[in-house]
């Protein structure tokens, strides 16, 4: 989330076949989905509407990349920041100052000047951080939202019972995302983050459940453990999101492969999401196109799993 994370995020995970680093897939599914809600849902005072999503990676001179969670364009012509925190950090604020700069420079560059608006939602563990950072030269605000003392258990049987009911609103498909954010500590924020995926699964709805699924991806990568990481990945090979968050390198070096003779291990990986495909009822097509491998590979890899069942 925060530009602290970009060597991480440079980082390709070629150990599966889901990118779940792929932030750039999983913020635009959420943000796109965002479009004609309202701010206020995450508890931000101004009510404006979501109209459009802008891409969130702003390239910079320097030998990094320099990327927010989400920006938004509003119902008034103005634009929002959105970032989260888990700890107060007044070095944050030189993060938010670069930010603003280089959106309001994106913008005047398309002959733009439109209203910025810098969003903080913070995460359980802060009850209270400073609003504003000044200096001589400039002044940078933030408008805040903690979610310390949020009903989470209300939040939890509540989705639960919208889920049952088969009745989603968008209060309760965002009460979602966000609630692994309202637990403290590390062991009630990894259990929420399984649970709301595997509520979000139960979701009849698979735009409104890629909506979940995206936009807790899109929360979480900051808090989120390696041993629950895993755990997504394994869930979202089941999923529509998990399709469009195959691994792109992967792609691109199975390509290579099919040309060169593929390494084992891609190969390998490859089969067994084309099987789990299958498993789950995408017709042999779909998949072939999705992984981008021949129709015939796929075949022959069912044909053999058939065999040995």
């Amino acid at each position: 989330m925060g530009d602290n994370n970009t060597e991480a995020r440079a980082d390709e995970d070629t150990g599966t076949a889901i990118a779940y680093q792929n932030k750039d897939i999983v913020s635009k599914l959420f943000g796109e989905r965002m479009k004609g809600k309202a701010l206020s849902l995450f508890g931000f005072e101004n009510g404006l509407r979501v109209v459009d999503v802008r891409p969130t990676d702003i390239p910079i001179v320097q030998a990094r990349e320099l990327r927010m969670d989400n920006l938004f364009e509003l119902e008034d012509g103005s634009v929002a920041i959105l970032d989260y925190e888990s700890a107060y950090k007044k070095a944050n604020f030189t993060k938010y100052g670069r930010y603003i700069l280089d959106v309001a420079d994106r913008y005047l560059r398309e002959g733009k000047e439109p209203d910025i608006h810098m969003l903080v939602l913070y995460t359980a563990d802060m009850e209270k951080a400073k609003a504003v950072v000044e200096w001589t030269a400039c002044r940078i605000q933030v408008e805040a939202v903690y979610l310390a003392g949020v009903p989470s258990e209300e939040w939890m049987e509540d989705a639960r019972t919208h889920i049952a009911e088969g009745e989603m609103i968008d209060e309760v498909l965002l009460h979602l995302v966000l609630l692994p954010l309202t637990y403290k500590g590390e062991e009630k924020k990894q259990k929420a983050i399984r649970e709301c995926v595997d509520l979000a699964r139960q979701i009849p709805d698979k735009e409104q459940e890629t909506f979940v699924l995206a936009g807790i991806l899109t929360f979480t990568d900051k808090i989120i453990s390696e041993e629950t990481k895993q755990y997504i990945k394994e869930v979202l090979g089941m999923t529509q999101v998990g399709k469009m968050l195959i691994d792109e390198g992967m792609q691109r070096g199975i390509q290579k492969g099919l040309q060169k003779g593929l390494q084992q291990g891609d190969l390998e990986r490859a089969k067994k999401t084309a099987l789990n495909m299958l498993k789950r009822g995408d017709a042999l097509m779909d998949v072939a196109e999705i992984l981008e491998l021949p129709a015939d590979t796929i075949k022959a890899w069912e044909e053999e799993a058939c065999t040995m069942a």
